[in-house]
C-alpha cells in the first residue's frame, strides 16, 4: 500500500473522532509536518518515491517491534515454566521485559500524553496504558523488595505484544476500505496528446484547456472530458459507470476522462478539465463520503464515550472490593485490575460502524453507484416509498413525433416549422423530439426573439413579432389570464392520444391554437421488472410526472404502479413529497431534469440519473453513473445488507465486553475459585473480538444483489 491511503485513513479516522485511537498514530507522518504541495500529491498523485519510502520504513519497524516483542515475550514465558521463583530469575525476566515496556509501549505512552495535552477524552490508549504500566511497576515493586513471586512482567509484555500486532493487523485490514479511491486516482492518466496548431504536442494533462483538442490513439486513457470532433471509437467505461461493455461512440457523442479508447483513433475537444471532469467530481464525492457519519455510528461514538470511564470505574471498584471486602492477596487485586482494563478496549466498537459504511461506498463506486454520505447508506434500508418521475427516468427520455395535427389552416410543415423554431432553444426532451422531427424532414428554423421557458407548461418566443406558445394545451392562458379555449373535437383528439400513453402539446399563436403535437416515449427495457422486484420488497412506489392523468395512467398501468401523481407542477414536486415525509413515509425520489432538483433535495434520499442535468446530478443524493433501473435495486439491497452487517458487529462488540468484563472482574470466582481471565489472555480476546468484527465487515465485498 502506498503510504497515501495511510495517510488519508488517519486523517479520516482522527478528524472523525472514531473510537478507536488505536489506529490514528499521527507519527506515521504528523499533518502538521505536511506542505500544501504535499498534500497536493497525497490526493492527486499518491504514488511517489517519497511516501513509498516512509512506508517500508514504517512497516519495517512495525515487523521488528513485534518480532522484539514475540521473542522477549516467548523467553520471558518459557522462564517462568522452567526456572524457579527467584531473585535471579525475576530479574532476568524484567532485563527481557524492560525493551518490550519501552519500546512496544513508547507509542501508546505518547498518544496517551498527546490526549492528556491536549485535553481529549479517555482513551482506549488510557486503558492500555493503565493496566501495563500497573503490572510493570507492581512487578518491579516486587522484584525490589526481593520478593520472588507474584510478578505480572509475562502480563505486560503479553498485552503489549499481542496489540501491537492487533494494531498492525488492524491498520492494515482498514487500509482496504480505500483501495477503490487509489484505484480511481490511478485513472488520470499523467500526460496527453494535445493539438496545437497542427502539430501533436504532448504536455502534462494537468495543462489541458478547455477547448483544447486531446488526441486518444487505441488503448489510451482519455485525458479529460469532451465531445468527439473526429474519429470513431469503443469507449471502455467500465471503471466509471461499472458497465463491461465498450460504449460505441463517434462525431458529436461525449467521453469521460479516465475512460479508455479502444480501437478507434479520435479527437476530442475539452470540455471539462482539472476539478471539473466527472473523474474528479467522483473521487471528491467518494472522499467526502467516507469523511461522512452515519446516524448509528454517532451512537457507537457516543456509547464508547462513556464506556471508557464506566470500565475504568468498574476496575476501580471491583479491585476495591476484592481487596478490602473479600481481602484477597495484592497479586489478585492487580489481576483483576488489569485484565479489566484490557479485555475492555472497544477498538472493535469504534470501527464496527465505519468500516462497513466505507467497505459499501467502495462497493457501490465499482458497480457505478457514488454514495456522498454514510448516512444516506443507513437510510436506504428504512425507505418504504419510491417515487419515481417518469420522462428520462422510466421511459428512456428519447420522446419521437407520432402525430402531427394542423388546425385553422396550417399544414403539418407549417405547424412543425412554428414549434421547432421555439422548442430549439429549450432542453426539453419533448422540444428535442420536435426539432428532430424538422430536422428529418428539412424544415428549417424561423428567427425568434424573447425566448421564455414557463415551468410545467411550455415555453413562449416571438416569431414575426406574434407571441408563439407550445406547451401544454388545456392550461394555456391569455394574457388576462383566463383560460384559452378549446373546441370539443380537439379536446377529444387530445383525450385519444392521451389514452394511449403519448404526450400532446400544442401550438398556440397569438392565443390561438394552430394544431397539436403528440411525442410518445417508450420505457426502458427493465423497468417492468424493477417495479415489481421493488413492489416484492414491500415499498410503495408512486409514479409522478408534470403530465396528465391519462398519459400518466398509462404509463403507470404498463409499469403495474398503482398510486400516481399527475400533472404535478415542477415546484409542487418537492411539496407533495413533503406530503409523504409528514404521514411517516421514508421517501426516495429518483428523477433525472432540472425539474426534478428540489424534489431530489427534498427527499429522504435523491437518486439522480446521469444521463440527466448537471442540476439534477448536483441535487441527488445518491448518482447512478450508469442509467440503469437495476441500479436501484442494487443501491436498496446493499444499504439492506450494510445496516445489517452494522447491527450485527455493534451486538457482537457490546455482547463480548458485557461477557468478559464480567469475567474478568471475577464473577465465576465463586464458581471456579480462580480467575478465568488473565491480562494475556485478554489482550489475546481483543484480537479475537476485532478479527470477528473485520470478517464479517469484510463480506460486504461479497455482496451480490
Amino acid at each position: 500500500m502506498k503510504k497515501l491511503d495511510e495517510i488519508k485513513m488517519n486523517d479520516q479516522l482522527s478528524s472523525k473522532g472514531l473510537s478507536c485511537d488505536c489506529c490514528n498514530e499521527s507519527s506515521v507522518l504528523p499533518k502538521s509536518s505536511l506542505t500544501p504541495n504535499m498534500k497536493q500529491k497525497q490526493e492527486e498523485q499518491g504514488d511517489t518515491e517519497e511516501y513509498q519510502d516512509i512506508e517500508k520504513k514504517k512497516t519495517l519497524n512495525d515487523k521488528t517491534l513485534i518480532v522484539i516483542g514475540l521473542v522477549l515475550t516467548a523467553a520471558i514465558v518459557i522462564l517462568e515454566l522452567m526456572l524457579p521463583d527467584s531473585f535471579t530469575t525475576g530479574f532476568i525476566i524484567f532485563v527481557l521485559a524492560t525493551p518490550v515496556q519501552f519500546l512496544l509501549g513508547k507509542q501508546f505512552y505518547i498518544r496517551f500524553l498527546r490526549a492528556i495535552k491536549n485535553r481529549k477524552r479517555i482513551t482506549t490508549d488510557t486503558l492500555v496504558v493503565l493496566s501495563t504500566s500497573v503490572a510493570y511497576l507492581y512487578s518491579l515493586f516486587t522484584l525490589l523488595s526481593f520478593t520472588v513471586s507474584n510478578q505480572f512482567f509475562e502480563a505486560s509484555s503479553s498485552v503489549l505484544t499481542i496489540f501491537t500486532i492487533g494494531e498492525y493487523l488492524e491498520r492494515r485490514v482498514l487500509i482496504t476500505t480505500i483501495e477503490s479511491l487509489k484505484s480511481l486516482l490511478t485513472l488520470k492518466p499523467k500526460a496527453a496528446v494535445v493539438m496545437r496548431g497542427e502539430s501533436e504536442v504532448s504536455v502534462n494533462s494537468d495543462d489541458i484547456a478547455v477547448g483544447d483538442i486531446v488526441i486518444a490513439r487505441p488503448g489510451e486513457k482519455i485525458a479529460a472530458d469532451g465531445i468527439i470532433v473526429d474519429g470513431q471509437s469503443s469507449i471502455d467505461e467500465s471503471m466509471i459507470t461499472g458497465e463491461s461493455i465498450p460504449v460505441e461512440k463517434k462525431i458529436g457523442d461525449k467521453v469521460i476522462g479516465g475512460t479508455i479508447n479502444k480501437n478507434g483513433y479520435i479527437q476530442i475537444k475539452a470540455t471539462n478539465v482539472g476539478s471539473t471532469t466527472v473523474l474528479a467530481n467522483i473521487i471528491e464525492i467518494v472522499r467526502k463520503a467516507r469523511l461522512s457519519k452515519a446516524p448509528v455510528q454517532r451512537i457507537a461514538d457516543r456509547a464508547v464515550q462513556y464506556f471508557i470511564p464506566i470500565v475504568l470505574v468498574i476496575a476501580a471498584s471491583t479491585s476495591f472490593y476484592w481487596f478490602v471486602v473479600a481481602h484477597e492477596p495484592i497479586s489478585f487485586v492487580v489481576t483483576v485490575f488489569a485484565t479489566v482494563l484490557v479485555v475492555s478496549c472497544p477498538c472493535a466498537l469504534g470501527i464496527a460502524t465505519p468500516m462497513v459504511i466505507s467497505l459499501a461506498i467502495d462497493k457501490a463506486t465499482r458497480k457505478g453507484v457514488l454514495i456522498k454520505g454514510g448516512k444516506y447508506v443507513e437510510k436506504l434500508s428504512s425507505i418504504n416509498t419510491i417515487v419515481f418521475d417518469k420522462t428520462g427516468t422510466l421511459t428512456n427520455g428519447k420522446p419521437e413525433v407520432t402525430d402531427i395535427i394542423p388546425n385553422n389552416d396550417y399544414s403539418q410543415s407549417e405547424l412543425l416549422q412554428l414549434a421547432s423554431s421555439v422548442e430549439i432553444k429549450s432542453e426539453h426532451p419533448i422540444a428535442q423530439a420536435i426539432v428532430k422531427k424538422a430536422s428529418e424532414q428539412s424544415i428549417r428554423q424561423s428567427k425568434i426573439s424573447k425566448f421564455h421557458s414557463i415551468s410545467g407548461l411550455g415555453v413562449l418566443a416571438s416569431l414575426q413579432e406574434k407571441k408563439v406558445f407550445v406547451g401544454n394545451v388545456l392550461r394555456k392562458r391569455n394574457e388576462s389570464d383566463q383560460q384559452v379555449s378549446v373546441p370539443e373535437p380537439i379536446k377529444n383528439k387530445i383525450i385519444d392520444l392521451e389514452s394511449d400513453g403519448k404526450t400532446v402539446v400544442g401550438v398556440f399563436v397569438e392565443d390561438n391554437l394552430s394544431g397539436l403535437i403528440a411525442v410518445a416515449d417508450t420505457l426502458r427495457d427493465n423497468a417492468k421488472y424493477v417495479i415489481t422486484e421493488i413492489v416484492k420488497m414491500k415499498k410503495d412506489v408512486i409514479l409522478m410526472s408534470g403530465d396528465n392523468s391519462r398519459t400518466a395512467k398509462a404509463i403507470a398501468r404498463k409499469l403495474g404502479i398503482n398510486i400516481i401523481m399527475a400533472e404535478v407542477s415542477p415546484e409542487n414536486k418537492a411539496r407533495e413529497l413533503a406530503k409523504l415525509q409528514n404521514q411517516g413515509k421514508k421517501v426516495m425520489m429518483i428523477g433525472d431534469g432540472i425539474n426534478d432538483a428540489p424534489a431530489l433535495t427534498q427527499a429522504d434520499i435523491g437518486i439522480a440519473m446521469d444521463s440527466g442535468t448537471d442540476v439534477a446530478i448536483s441535487s441527488g443524493h445518491i448518482i447512478l453513473m450508469k442509467s440503469d433501473l437495476n441500479h436501484i435495486l442494487y443501491t436498496l439491497k446493499l444499504g439492506q445488507y450494510a445496516l445489517r452487517k452494522i447491527k450485527q458487529n455493534l451486538v457482537m462488540s457490546f455482547t463480548y465486553n458485557v461477557i468478559t468484563i464480567s469475567i474478568a472482574a471475577g464473577l465465576l470466582y465463586g464458581i471456579t475459585n480462580s480467575l478465568i481471565l488473565t491480562p494475556a489472555l485478554a489482550a489475546l480476546g481483543w484480537v479475537i473480538s476485532d478479527t470477528a468484527v473485520f470478517g464479517n465487515s469484510l463480506l460486504i465485498r461479497k455482496f451480490r444483489s
